[in-house]
């Protein structure tokens, strides 16, 4: 299979996600002949797109995560429009709410077919009101248009179906971003003490944080010597956000260790004894396979997303939604279990994101599709 003479281009709403998520896709399309244009905000990340994938980096200016403003979105669909007009795209890839969205009607606006990828629903599909109604009427708008539509679990797909947003015949789901199994691989180190237990992620409510900080605070009343990380970036300006002030409590009550934001979850995750996500819910939870490729057991709720990367008392424990105390059971679990069982928890984590998770499979994916649509050849 070849891309030779196809002009790809792929949207999201940040350089470091292209980067980190998708850089695998991006160079598998490269290596295919394409010529790949990545579109995003500019941030860091965005010149070693170039630089280290090989892509045309163009930068989208009106490109807002956060931003309401219905005059800006036009202005986001304008230039989106724009740009595949002037780069002559045969195929767009469309990946996060707003690109998705607004990318979607650009495309069609111009005839570009295009591939979105809902890689979660977002706070407005779990809080009920006129922002949610204002989303969904977008969403039936956009994909109408999508060539094919990708959701990263069913549970999402079937809302998406049962609410008349997307066309049965022509979506699917696909497992993930796909995590780098080399990359992110155990360590080999022998399991370190004390136990701790590690939260990645956006600090927000729907992440389950509060009650990740309240299981904390209970299990450490039995076993003081148990510690709780939390690893992730403060998110000011989310109504979902958890204030740097409330963290800072929990640091100064020695509950929880707070790191911030970094570059490189690794090291956190190696010297972990099991990663925790007990999220409202996900798309599929980019840090479970994480946690799972490098050999970790889990702890996150049965919700959309999480319970696709859990086989319960298998590679982890899946526990209640919002429920303090169901979480504290689930890391009790895995306090009260030997060092071998923990492996083995491990290794069938392991063995999981190889053969489902893995990133070559979810490029496969892709580039399968691209090969079925009739493009334009040059």
């Amino acid at each position: 299979m070849k891309l030779r003479g196809i002009t790809v281009a792929i949207v999201v709403n940040t350089s470091w996600n292209i980067y980190n998520f998708r850089g695998g896709l991006v160079r598998a399309m490269v290596q295919q002949g394409a010529r790949v244009i990545a579109i995003a905000p500019p941030d860091e990340y965005s010149d070693r797109l170039e630089s280290e994938f090989g892509a045309t980096y163009v930068p989208v200016n009106r490109l807002s995560r956060k931003g309401t403003n219905p005059a800006q979105d036009a202005a986001l669909l304008l230039e989106l429009a724009r740009i595949y007009r002037k780069s002559r795209v045969d195929v767009v890839l469309h990946y996060t709410i707003k690109p998705v969205i607004y990318g979607s009607l650009a495309a069609k606006l111009v005839g570009v077919k295009n591939i979105s990828t809902l890689t979660g629903l977002g706070y407005v599909f779990i809080t009920p009101g006129l922002v949610n109604r204002v989303v969904k009427q977008l969403y039936r708008r956009a994909l109408r248009s999508a060539h094919w539509t990708y959701f990263q679990n069913a549970d999402d797909r079937r809302l998406f179906l049962d609410s008349g947003l997307v066309p049965s015949d022509r979506s699917g789901v696909i497992p993930g971003s796909g995590i780098d199994t080399d990359k992110f691989a155990p360590d080999g180190a022998a399991e370190a003490a004390p136990l701790s237990f590690l939260f990645i992620g956006r600090l927000l409510y729907d992440k389950g944080v509060m009650e990740f900080h309240e299981a904390a605070r209970s299990i450490r009343r039995r076993h003081p010597e148990v510690t709780f990380h939390i690893v992730g970036g403060l998110d000011d300006g989310n109504p979902s956000g958890v204030p740097s002030s409330m963290v800072k409590l929990w640091e100064e009550s020695g509950d929880i260790v707070y790191h911030g934001q970094v570059s490189d979850t690794r090291p956190y995750i190696a010297r972990a004894t099991a990663v925790v996500l007990p999220s409202y819910r996900e798309g599929l939870p980019r840090v479970m396979l994480e946690g799972m490729a490098m050999g970790k057991p889990l702890v996150a709720s049965d919700v959309p997303g999480c319970r696709d990367t859990i086989d319960d008392g298998v590679n982890g424990y899946l526990i209640a939604v919002q429920d303090a105390e169901s979480l504290a059971a689930g890391i009790e679990k895995i306090i009260r279990s030997s060092p071998e069982a923990r492996a083995q928890m491990g290794k069938a984590g392991r063995q999981m994101a190889v053969t489902r998770f893995a990133e070559p499979v979810i490029v496969d994916h892709y580039l399968q599709l691209i090969h079925q649509m009739n493009l334009r050849r040059v």
